[in-house]
């Protein structure tokens, strides 16, 4: 989450934007957590908070901002996702390098448990096996 506009929304709204031709091909999801980057101050560059999805739709961006019907995308489709209220983690999850992070498919398990970015990645067993035996050794990595 790269505005505190959009965050105001999923905090007061409780709906999120993602535009249908960036969004990952693995859109089903029943949670969703926010990367927050530096605009958010004590709270930059850390996942602080999720959600769970309640609906997912796809509907036009002007429908979604009606106070914005000269924008460039004013015409393109957006999964509006509806969520329920905002939560904090236990803990923020830190990204120990700025990174531009879009999408990190995870799991809720990953999600409360982890303690830096490298920690959500959900990609095969065999790269959690190998990650966790780097972060026993104390080897520095990238996922």
């Amino acid at each position: 989450m790269n505005n505190r506009r959009d965050f105001e929304i999923a905090q007061n709204n409780r709906w999120y934007r993602i535009p249908v031709k960036s969004a990952p091909k693995r859109v089903k999801a029943n949670y969703l957590a926010f990367y927050q980057t530096k605009i958010f101050g004590t709270e930059k560059w850390a996942v602080n908070y999720f959600t769970e999805i309640v609906d997912c739709k796809v509907v036009k961006r002007i429908d979604l901002l009606p106070d914005e019907p000269s924008h460039h995308m004013a015409e393109n489709d957006y999964y509006k996702i509806t969520i329920s209220e905002l939560k904090p983690l236990p803990h923020p999850i830190i990204s120990k390098r700025w990174r531009r992070i879009v999408f990190i498919p995870t799991t809720l398990d990953k999600l409360l448990k982890a303690t830096e970015i490298n920690d959500l990645f959900d990609d095969s067993p065999l790269e959690d096996i190998v990650w966790y035996e780097f972060k026993q050794e104390g080897i520095e990595a990238e996922r």
